[in-house]
């Protein structure tokens, strides 16, 4: 079994010191001292059986060729990044194929079989889509239409901006969070845009759009705070774009976090509501407004999964072709439950991350752009793609 840290025989301690400050380097932390649970990294040997043969370098290199890891080290090494790719690998196999699959980076026999089969020539549905982006030619697709939106709401808020993205614009401090006339809609970049609804309900009901090399995957979570302990009210993220990295959320799991100086936010005291007199206090700076796992999802209430925190919950996503795919038979409740029980994970959550880190292991930096927009932005457009999405997401908003 390869699992998070198996090593082949022929990696010496130098390479495995070596990658374990890499991983703190790029992530912020040390792996090997994170809490119990999937994410935490402790380097150990592998050695093949009968049954499992590949080394872990021949499943680095055969995730490569077929695409799930386009800009894989075959380092004989399974560190965060194989794991994403192998994750993403067992994710469409279940999802897209309909095969006996778990998404549980766990490369036993029956991942090794499913890997050989595809060395041999099985047909990647998304290759098209890929292929169109690389070469700078999406087409009519909604990738495209997203992308246009971004740019559409930056035309509009540089001409008219409101008040909350005036003190952004007039902040006087370095931040993660950009000056509207900084927004890009660049796609040679990973964007995820966070849609906040302008009814306020403590559920998980907003929705998060992945746009990653011409593909798109929707998620569901909250963009709001659902609890906090700062006598000064709880953070709101501004509206806007921001600069984010992968690193650790808590030393729990691995989460996006603001890239360097922290992010904006208003604050509002008492109610849980952003309103005009929030916004009139001013902005603070704050580092711990993260991108993470909010636990299971759909109706359930945010409460104290999210102080400030953008949350994505793990029950279901949708797929490219705008379909539901449920993880409810594997997603965890919480993080003790991953940590006791192998067989449950973070769900669709994971399959976020895997997508990042995996299939974008080709692209530079380790950064995501998130840009949060509000309902209305949505207006923006007259996409039918993005109408028809809208209405489709429907099913993972309850």
């Amino acid at each position: 079994m390869i699992l998070l840290g198996s090593y082949d025989s022929n990696v010496t301690q130098a390479d495995r010191d070596a990658y374990l400050r890499q991983a703190a380097a790029i992530s912020g932390g040390q792996a090997d001292r994170a809490a119990e649970g999937s994410d935490r990294l402790s380097l150990a040997p592998h050695t093949p059986g009968p049954q499992q043969t590949m080394t872990v370098a021949e499943m680095q290199q055969a995730l490569k060729t077929i695409g799930f890891f386009p800009g894989g080290k075959i380092d004989g090494i399974c560190g965060y990044r194989t794991r994403a790719a192998m994750r993403l690998f067992q994710e469409y196999v279940r999802s897209v194929e309909k095969l006996p699959s778990v998404p549980d980076g766990r490369f036993g026999p029956q991942t090794q079989q499913h890997l050989q089969r595809w060395i041999s020539g099985a047909p990647f549905e998304w290759a098209a889509s890929i292929e169109r982006w690389r070469a700078g030619t999406p087409g009519a697709t909604e990738y495209g239409d997203w992308l246009a939106l971004l740019s559409l709401a930056k035309e509009k808020y540089l001409a008219s901006p409101t008040e909350m993205l005036r003190l952004v614009n007039a902040f006087s401090r370095q931040t993660d969070t950009r000056k509207v006339a900084d927004w890009g809609a660049e796609p040679n970049v990973v964007h995820l845009i966070g849609i906040r609804r302008s009814e306020k309900t403590n559920k998980f009901d907003d929705l998060f759009v992945l746009l990653i090399k011409g593909l798109v995957f929707k998620f569901q979570g909250s963009t709001d705070p659902g609890a906090t302990s700062h006598p000064l009210g709880a953070p709101f993220l501004v509206q806007g774009q921001h600069d984010y990295r992968f690193g650790w959320h808590k030393s729990q799991h691995l989460a996006v976090r603001p890239s360097e100086k922290g992010v904006l936010v208003v604050r509002s005291k008492g109610d849980f509501r952003l309103d005009d007199a929030d916004v009139s206090k001013g902005l603070e700076a704050n580092s711990t407004i993260h991108i993470h796992w909010g636990g299971k999802g759909l109706r359930f209430d945010v409460n104290n999964w999210s102080e400030g925190c953008q949350v994505i919950n793990g029950a279901a996503y949708l797929n490219p072709k705008n379909e539901r795919i449920d993880c409810s038979s594997f997603v965890a409740t919480n993080n003790t439950e991953v940590a006791n029980d192998p067989s449950k994970t973070r769900g669709a959550y994971n399959l976020l991350a895997d997508l990042v880190l995996g299939l974008g292991s080709d692209l530079p930096g380790n950064t995501i752009r998130y840009t949060l927009l509000m309902e209305q932005d949505l207006a923006l457009t007259q996409s039918p793609l993005i109408a028809d999405a809208r209405a489709k997401a429907g099913v993972l908003l309850g």
